[in-house]
């Protein structure tokens, strides 16, 4: 298993137009998913704060290493893809702002 859960990875997305453009993406299953199925599910970061209600800001303190642009996690935004989907590990979300996120995409979801 290279990726684990909270990494932030850059995967391809497809838009509804079907095209695809590289995202970065927070992992949010677990990683015996992973182990288990092959699978992962993700959640689509973006630079674009559309949608307020459903963004998660991401600050550099958040993170292990500080990503280029200001960030925001589009909770209401997951998918799932395999591991080569995945094209490079970016970051890493620290533990608490993960719980922070995965409680926003809870609220945002159901």
């Amino acid at each position: 298993m290279k990726y684990e859960q909270r990494d932030i990875v850059e995967v391809n997305f497809m838009f509804p137009d079907g095209s695809f453009k590289p995202h970065p993406a927070l992992i949010v299953s677990n990683n015996d998913l992973q182990i288990d199925e092959g699978f992962i599910y993700l959640c689509m970061i973006s630079s674009k704060a559309y949608n307020p209600q459903y963004n998660y800001e991401l600050t550099d303190e958040m993170l292990v290493t500080p990503m280029a642009k200001q960030s925001f996690v589009k909770c209401q935004l997951l998918v799932g893809n395999i591991e080569r989907d995945v094209i490079r590990k970016i970051s890493r979300l620290k533990q608490p702002y993960f719980d922070a996120v995965v409680e926003k995409i809870i609220q945002t979801i159901f």
